[in-house]
């Protein structure tokens, strides 16, 4: 076994994690989970699946079943040899031929299992799936071959346990938060007239790579005069003076992935342009130092707005996403919307829990919009930033 080719959690946070979502299983009478494979965005959601089996990265697609008793079973698409000799967690590692259903059928028999509750993880209720991300035939398939079955959702159950990462998952988050300062430098000292957004792009991606980032990840960059939302895609366009670079950065470890948001400008930049990504780090640091264990997701909103109304002067407003969690993929809670905030204005928060921060500042008339932000984590003494660069505008020459 080579288990120092990829990284790797230990086999105590495997026990760890084993151990929590076996209690939530019994509390809940869950006998059996399935959690399905999805390389959809970016791979986010499939992230329960590589939570309990520490399979995943570069699209490879997992499903895992998951009794309450008994060995856990892991199904690739191919190559299950590989991941047998590259990770410690799943001994039992198939090739399953995206054959989800027969998969899941195949081992529930084995497990001996005729009736009682099977979970399904992802079958409705995600943050950015709420219609879920398995497939109806795959459950059908599996109502169908055990009749005798409940099948419940299980999505807040593994939503819940995930939301508080451990002391390994945060230093793998920390880990992340480096590897972006990183990008961040190379973007600071490639940018300029003439090289294209791909260039940009490339130039930060084999950055990420060769610090041992993972792909598929989400990461936007766009450019121009006054552009405020970055591209989906990376483009031709070549960068010239006076451009704006937004962007959202991500480098995923072993699948945690922090983020941040670090505008620059290619040369001297608006003077409003400046003042609003000076607020919106104004805003971070307030909302930074009120994520304390126990506040509200409610109490934090209202001290961003308060913020803008008081430094803004009636010439700024707020606007969504504030923050949102970091972690394996699809992570709770968030503030993307004012559903979201209807949602969690009363959730509290705990020590563990990680978010990236951003707020977003919009010129009250026209269209100017700014934001800036670090991934942070919620301690007992409050909240702290895993990155460590200077919070401020990258202006360069």
């Amino acid at each position: 076994m080579e288990t120092d080719l990829i990284p790797q959690l230990s086999l105590e946070e495997r026990d760890r994690r084993y151990r929590n979502v076996r209690d939530e299983m019994a509390r809940r009478g869950i006998d059996v989970l399935l959690l399905p494979a999805n390389s959809g965005r970016w791979e986010q959601l499939q992230a329960d699946s590589r939570y309990l089996s520490s399979i995943g990265g570069f699209a490879t697609e997992i499903f895992t079943v998951f009794p309450r008793e008994g060995e856990p079973t892991a199904y690739v698409f191919n190559r299950a040899a590989w991941w047998k000799r590259v990770q410690r967690w799943v001994g039992d590692v198939r090739d399953g031929r995206n054959q989800w259903a027969e998969n899941a059928i195949e081992r529930l028999k084995e497990l001996g299992f005729d009736s009682g509750t099977i979970g399904i993880s992802g079958l409705s209720g995600l943050f950015r799936a709420p219609e879920g991300i398995i497939p109806y035939t795959t459950v059908a398939k599996v109502q169908e071959h055990f009749p005798r079955a409940k099948i419940v959702n299980a999505t807040e159950m593994m939503q819940q346990v995930r939301a508080v990462k451990s002391a390994e998952e945060i230093a793998l988050l920390e880990r992340s938060a480096a590897l972006i300062e990183r990008m961040i430098a190379t973007m600071r000292d490639t940018a300029r007239p003439s090289i294209t957004d791909r260039d940009l792009y490339a130039a930060m991606t084999q950055t990420m790579l060769a610090g041992g980032g993972e792909l598929p990840t989400l990461f936007f960059i766009g450019s121009g005069p006054e552009i405020a939302q970055s591209s989906f895609v990376p483009t031709s366009r070549k960068l010239a003076g006076g451009d704006r670079i937004v962007n959202e950065i991500e480098a995923k470890i072993a699948g945690y992935a922090a983020q941040a948001v670090a505008p620059l400008s290619l040369g001297e930049p608006a003077a409003e342009y400046r003042s609003m990504v000076e607020l919106s780090a104004e805003c971070f640091h307030a909302i930074l130092a009120a994520m304390r264990p126990g506040a509200t997701f409610g109490a934090l909103f209202d001290m961003y707005t308060a913020t803008i109304e008081r430094a803004g002067g009636g010439k700024y407003s707020w606007s969504h996403p504030v923050m949102h969690a970091r972690g394996l993929g699809d992570d709770g809670p968030a503030l993307l919307g004012d559903r979201d905030l209807e949602r969690f204005r009363k959730i509290e928060l705990q020590t563990g829990m990680v978010f990236i921060l951003k707020p977003q500042v919009r010129a009250t008339s026209g269209k100017g919009r700014a934001s800036i932000g670090d991934t942070v984590v919620v301690t007992e003494r409050g909240a702290r930033r895993l990155g460590t660069r200077e919070l401020k505008l990258l202006v360069t020459k």
